[in-house]
Protein backbone atom coordinates (compact mmCIF):
# COMPACT_ATOMS: atom_id res chain seq x y z
CA UNK A 1 0.00 0.00 0.00
CA UNK A 2 0.98 3.22 -0.99
CA UNK A 3 2.32 6.07 1.76
CA UNK A 4 0.81 9.39 1.77
CA UNK A 5 2.06 13.05 2.82
CA UNK A 6 0.12 16.03 3.34
CA UNK A 7 2.00 19.28 2.71
CA UNK A 8 -0.15 22.21 4.60
CA UNK A 9 -0.43 25.25 5.91
CA UNK A 10 -1.77 28.94 5.14
CA UNK A 11 -3.37 30.23 1.52
CA UNK A 12 -0.02 31.31 -0.37
CA UNK A 13 2.08 29.66 2.61
CA UNK A 14 4.18 27.52 -0.89
CA UNK A 15 2.68 24.36 -0.34
CA UNK A 16 2.57 23.65 -3.94
CA UNK A 17 6.15 25.09 -4.72
CA UNK A 18 6.87 23.04 -1.39
CA UNK A 19 5.60 20.01 -2.72
CA UNK A 20 6.99 20.24 -6.10
CA UNK A 21 10.72 20.09 -4.09
CA UNK A 22 10.21 17.41 -1.97
CA UNK A 23 8.75 15.39 -5.37
CA UNK A 24 12.13 16.50 -7.24
CA UNK A 25 14.50 15.81 -4.83
CA UNK A 26 12.63 12.30 -3.50
CA UNK A 27 11.37 10.90 -5.95
CA UNK A 28 7.71 11.48 -4.64
CA UNK A 29 4.33 11.00 -6.53
CA UNK A 30 2.76 14.75 -6.60
CA UNK A 31 -1.13 15.01 -6.12
CA UNK A 32 -2.30 18.21 -6.91
CA UNK A 33 -4.86 20.78 -5.39
CA UNK A 34 -6.11 21.97 -9.43
CA UNK A 35 -8.81 24.13 -7.85
CA UNK A 36 -9.17 25.65 -11.37
CA UNK A 37 -10.15 22.37 -12.81
CA UNK A 38 -13.28 21.99 -10.00
CA UNK A 39 -16.69 22.98 -11.15
CA UNK A 40 -18.05 25.39 -8.84
CA UNK A 41 -14.98 27.61 -8.49
CA UNK A 42 -16.55 30.50 -10.66
CA UNK A 43 -20.05 29.79 -9.18
CA UNK A 44 -18.37 30.12 -5.45
CA UNK A 45 -16.99 33.37 -6.06
CA UNK A 46 -20.46 35.34 -7.21
CA UNK A 47 -22.24 33.98 -4.50
CA UNK A 48 -20.36 32.00 -2.01
CA UNK A 49 -23.92 31.22 0.10
CA UNK A 50 -25.39 29.04 -2.59
CA UNK A 51 -22.38 27.26 -3.23
CA UNK A 52 -19.97 27.01 -0.08
CA UNK A 53 -21.49 23.36 0.63
CA UNK A 54 -21.22 21.96 -2.91
CA UNK A 55 -18.05 23.64 -3.44
CA UNK A 56 -16.78 22.11 -0.41
CA UNK A 57 -18.18 18.50 -1.13
CA UNK A 58 -17.08 18.07 -4.34
CA UNK A 59 -13.42 18.86 -3.09
CA UNK A 60 -13.87 15.89 -0.74
CA UNK A 61 -14.85 13.71 -3.13
CA UNK A 62 -11.86 14.35 -5.42
CA UNK A 63 -9.66 14.33 -2.48
CA UNK A 64 -10.71 11.41 -1.12
CA UNK A 65 -10.39 9.54 -4.93
CA UNK A 66 -6.94 10.91 -4.85
CA UNK A 67 -6.08 8.97 -1.62
CA UNK A 68 -7.80 5.76 -3.03
CA UNK A 69 -5.89 6.04 -6.07
CA UNK A 70 -2.35 6.72 -3.60
CA UNK A 71 -3.19 3.97 -1.82
CA UNK A 72 -3.83 1.73 -4.50
CA UNK A 73 0.24 2.28 -6.11
CA UNK A 74 3.72 1.02 -4.34
CA UNK A 75 4.75 4.97 -3.96
CA UNK A 76 4.98 7.82 -1.51
CA UNK A 77 2.57 10.41 -2.48
CA UNK A 78 2.68 14.03 -1.80
CA UNK A 79 -0.60 15.91 -1.11
CA UNK A 80 -0.62 19.57 -1.94
CA UNK A 81 -3.09 20.06 0.88
CA UNK A 82 -5.07 17.88 1.02
CA UNK A 83 -8.78 16.27 2.60
CA UNK A 84 -8.22 16.58 5.96
CA UNK A 85 -7.25 20.46 5.73
CA UNK A 86 -9.99 20.85 3.51
CA UNK A 87 -12.12 19.50 6.06
CA UNK A 88 -10.64 20.76 9.59
CA UNK A 89 -9.16 24.29 8.40
CA UNK A 90 -11.51 25.65 4.85
CA UNK A 91 -14.88 24.12 5.94
CA UNK A 92 -14.93 24.91 9.28
CA UNK A 93 -13.26 28.65 8.36
CA UNK A 94 -16.65 29.10 6.11
CA UNK A 95 -19.01 28.54 9.43
CA UNK A 96 -16.63 31.08 10.92
CA UNK A 97 -17.42 33.50 8.02
CA UNK A 98 -20.90 32.75 7.72
CA UNK A 99 -20.92 31.23 4.44
CA UNK A 100 -22.11 27.53 5.67
CA UNK A 101 -24.51 27.13 8.29
CA UNK A 102 -24.03 24.73 11.04
CA UNK A 103 -26.80 22.26 9.57
CA UNK A 104 -24.23 22.37 6.66
CA UNK A 105 -21.26 21.96 8.14
CA UNK A 106 -22.95 18.84 9.74
CA UNK A 107 -23.11 16.88 6.47
CA UNK A 108 -19.77 17.90 5.91
CA UNK A 109 -18.40 16.69 9.10
CA UNK A 110 -20.52 13.50 8.51
CA UNK A 111 -18.61 13.02 5.69
CA UNK A 112 -15.04 13.59 6.70
CA UNK A 113 -15.89 10.69 9.37
CA UNK A 114 -17.46 8.09 7.56
CA UNK A 115 -14.09 8.55 4.83
CA UNK A 116 -12.10 8.95 7.34
CA UNK A 117 -13.18 5.03 7.95
CA UNK A 118 -12.55 4.14 5.10
CA UNK A 119 -9.62 5.56 4.10
CA UNK A 120 -6.41 5.49 6.54
CA UNK A 121 -5.08 9.31 8.03
CA UNK A 122 -1.77 10.55 6.04
CA UNK A 123 1.27 8.73 7.13
CA UNK A 124 2.74 12.29 8.13
CA UNK A 125 1.67 15.89 7.99
CA UNK A 126 4.10 18.62 7.28
CA UNK A 127 2.86 22.10 8.32
CA UNK A 128 4.91 24.89 6.11
CA UNK A 129 4.99 27.91 8.40
CA UNK A 130 5.41 31.09 7.27
CA UNK A 131 4.94 34.75 9.30
CA UNK A 132 1.58 36.98 8.40
CA UNK A 133 3.60 39.97 6.70
CA UNK A 134 5.64 37.02 4.32
CA UNK A 135 2.37 35.54 3.58
CA UNK A 136 0.42 39.44 2.57
CA UNK A 137 3.53 39.54 0.67
CA UNK A 138 3.10 37.09 -1.16
CA UNK A 139 -0.42 37.33 -2.07
CA UNK A 140 0.42 40.22 -3.76
CA UNK A 141 2.94 38.60 -6.38
CA UNK A 142 1.41 35.43 -6.97
CA UNK A 143 0.48 34.82 -10.70
CA UNK A 144 -1.98 32.71 -10.37
CA UNK A 145 -5.59 34.22 -9.07
CA UNK A 146 -6.88 32.92 -6.17
CA UNK A 147 -9.60 33.45 -3.63
CA UNK A 148 -7.25 34.79 -1.17
CA UNK A 149 -7.16 37.80 -3.05
CA UNK A 150 -9.99 38.85 -0.98
CA UNK A 151 -8.97 37.84 2.16
CA UNK A 152 -7.69 40.39 4.58
CA UNK A 153 -4.99 40.05 7.03
CA UNK A 154 -7.48 38.77 9.73
CA UNK A 155 -8.59 36.06 7.73
CA UNK A 156 -5.02 34.94 7.31
CA UNK A 157 -4.90 34.91 11.45
CA UNK A 158 -7.74 33.01 11.44
CA UNK A 159 -6.84 29.99 9.24
CA UNK A 160 -3.73 30.17 11.05
CA UNK A 161 -5.43 30.00 14.23
CA UNK A 162 -7.30 26.36 12.54
CA UNK A 163 -4.25 24.76 11.75
CA UNK A 164 -3.12 25.33 15.10
CA UNK A 165 -6.19 24.18 16.59
CA UNK A 166 -6.28 20.77 14.19
CA UNK A 167 -2.59 20.21 14.37
CA UNK A 168 -1.46 20.49 17.66
CA UNK A 169 -4.92 18.80 19.28
CA UNK A 170 -6.47 17.08 16.88
CA UNK A 171 -4.68 15.56 13.91
CA UNK A 172 -4.34 11.55 13.46
CA UNK A 173 -1.00 11.76 12.05
CA UNK A 174 2.52 12.44 13.04
CA UNK A 175 3.23 15.88 12.34
CA UNK A 176 6.46 18.50 11.23
CA UNK A 177 7.05 21.64 11.24
CA UNK A 178 8.71 23.45 8.07
CA UNK A 179 9.48 27.40 8.26
CA UNK A 180 9.62 28.11 4.63
CA UNK A 181 10.23 31.88 4.81
CA UNK A 182 13.45 32.40 2.39
CA UNK A 183 13.61 32.12 -0.67
CA UNK A 184 13.62 28.69 -2.66
CA UNK A 185 17.04 28.07 -3.40
CA UNK A 186 18.26 29.24 0.11
CA UNK A 187 16.17 25.92 1.31
CA UNK A 188 17.89 23.41 -1.09
CA UNK A 189 20.22 21.94 1.92
CA UNK A 190 17.01 21.34 4.30
CA UNK A 191 15.06 20.23 1.96
CA UNK A 192 18.15 17.22 0.82
CA UNK A 193 17.80 16.93 4.82
CA UNK A 194 14.08 16.78 4.90
CA UNK A 195 13.66 13.81 2.65
CA UNK A 196 15.94 11.81 4.32
CA UNK A 197 13.70 12.20 7.30
CA UNK A 198 11.01 11.27 5.99
CA UNK A 199 12.55 8.35 4.46
CA UNK A 200 13.27 7.83 7.69
CA UNK A 201 9.90 8.19 9.48
CA UNK A 202 8.29 6.12 6.52
CA UNK A 203 10.17 3.07 6.86
CA UNK A 204 9.83 3.06 10.34
CA UNK A 205 6.07 3.32 10.23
Amino acid sequence: MGKIISVVGNLGAGKTTFTRLLCAQGGFVPYWERPEERPFQTDIKTDIKRWALVNQMDFFLFRCGQEREARQREAVAIFDGGFDQDFKVFTRHLVQQGHLLPSEFEVCERFYRFARELLPPPDLIIRIVVELPTLLQRRATRARKTIDRSFDAQEFSDLEGLLDTWLEGEAASPVMRFRFEREVRDHAGEIEELVGRIKDILRSS
